[in-house]
């Protein structure tokens, strides 16, 4: 047993040895935090007193000129209320769709094939806003505009080159029959 109390003494004396070492370290930074701000404060201290510098001359003080106070400006005269005029109603002529269109359509959708070569390896399919400029005479399209349906329909440079170059070549063979034979801009979604 008195090995045993002898143990528990050990112990408690560590435990007050531990505890008077910290509150020494405690006391001695509180006591540097101290002599720190004090040598602040005496560092910024002004022992020596400046001569206060006598009045000179009085200088005359600079006038502002102030334009002169515009009177105010009188209220605006009450406006009758115009009457309405009556108009005939507009009557528009339906447009007609472009006699080529459901072809070029189809010739857009038989290159599918070729298209898909565009995207080997994309992470998920996707849909993209094709715009071009298509010359009904000649077949051909031009001023192309990709634009990606949703966020993350992005397209890399060369998937969109190759997208551009299989929708533009072979030139499209259509029939402008009685419609307009100037170029028409023509939109729809390609699906990837």
């Amino acid at each position: 047993m008195s090995r045993r109390e002898d143990l528990k003494r050990q112990l408690q004396e560590r435990k007050r040895a531990r505890d008077r070492a910290r509150r020494r370290k405690r006391l001695s930074a509180a006591l540097l935090a101290l002599l720190l701000v004090l040598l602040l404060l005496l560092s910024r201290c002004a022992c020596i007193e400046e001569p206060v510098p006598e009045p000179g001359p009085a200088t005359p003080a600079a006038t502002l000129e102030l334009p002169e106070p515009q009177p105010p400006a009188a209220p605006l005269p009450k406006r009758e209320r115009i009457q309405p005029i009556q108009r005939p109603a507009y009557e528009s002529q339906p447009v007609d769709a472009l006699p080529w269109l459901a072809a070029f359509r189809l010739q857009v959708a038989a290159r599918s094939p070729r298209l898909s070569e565009c995207f080997v390896g994309a992470e998920r399919p996707g849909r993209l806003r094709w715009t071009a400029a298509v010359d009904p005479v000649r077949g051909q399209v031009s001023e192309q505009q990709l634009v990606p349906v949703s966020a993350w329909d992005t397209l890399t440079a060369e998937q969109s080159e190759c997208v551009q170059g299989v929708l533009a070549e072979p030139a499209y063979r259509l029939q402008p029959g009685d419609g307009p034979t100037t170029p028409s801009r023509v939109s729809m979604v390609v699906e990837f």
